[in-house]
């Protein structure tokens, strides 16, 4: 089962429901990429080794549709729950995320450098459009759930439901409800130390404020212009759209 997204769109979020999903509501404290791990980090001493992990298998990862494995057959084949979030919040999100890393492997720019970047595919996993599309045009595949950040923001509990379906995973409205409320924002910051990666205060955190328009703190007229010409006229005609406001 793979929690698929584009950098800083609610993949730490998505991860959490999906591990209280199969753990009937349970929290843990434990580092929340140890219990859904990374797939691009592949494995090391210090890193668990995804082939132990009992079935079902929870990973994420921010791979492209033409390039995340893929089953040989019906008994192989994988899961994927897509998350998108609307590109300006995500790339400040993404700004203020890398900037914590700091100058030897982060990115210590200023915010409009790192925007033009970010619109020319130039950070990682390229282009949002492209990304982001590459999955929507699959989202009627059998095997593929397209989920939208501010969806979730506006809805949890029927998002939850909804997930637990797709999963074919019975668990109780009582569950669903207590996984809707311990999954908003407030409930996971009380959790804060199970989403440092890090584990201190000095380290990247995978939380910040997850809010829609965030990006109304960041983007002058002119930005906010161009990234609706450049990034948004490439969804016209595929039916995607986002919202900006919460």
């Amino acid at each position: 089962m793979f929690i698929v997204s584009y950098p800083k769109s609610g993949t730490t979020w998505l991860q959490e429901i999906l591990w209280q999903l199969y753990n009937n509501g349970e929290r843990s404290s434990k580092k929340i990429f140890e219990r859904v791990p990374f797939l691009e980090r592949g494995t090391s001493p210090d890193r668990p080794d995804v082939k132990s992990f009992p079935s079902p298998r929870l990973l994420h990862t921010h791979l492209t549709y033409d390039v995340i494995p893929k089953g040989d057959s019906d008994e192989t084949r994988c899961k994927y729950i897509y998350i998108a979030r609307n590109p300006k919040d995500v790339a400040v999100s993404f700004y203020e995320f890398m900037k914590e890393y700091g100058s030897t492997a982060g990115y210590y720019g200023p915010w409009e450098f790192f925007a033009k970047l970010f619109v020319e595919g130039k950070v990682s996993y390229g282009l949002w459009n492209d990304h982001v599309l590459g999955w929507w045009k699959h989202k009627e595949v059998s095997n593929v759930l397209f989920l939208k950040y501010e969806d979730l923001k506006k809805d949890l509990s029927s998002n939850v439901r909804l997930i637990a379906q797709f999963l074919e995973r019975p668990v109780t409205e009582d569950i669903i409800k207590r996984i809707a409320k311990q999954c908003t924002f407030e409930g996971m910051m009380k959790n804060a130390s199970s989403y440092w990666l890090k584990g201190t205060e000095d380290g990247p955190k995978l939380l910040r404020k997850g809010e829609i328009g965030d990006w109304k703190n960041y983007f002058t007229p002119d930005l906010s212009d161009r990234f609706h010409k450049e990034v948004m006229n490439k969804l016209k005609g595929s039916g995607l759209e986002f919202s900006f406001e919460s």
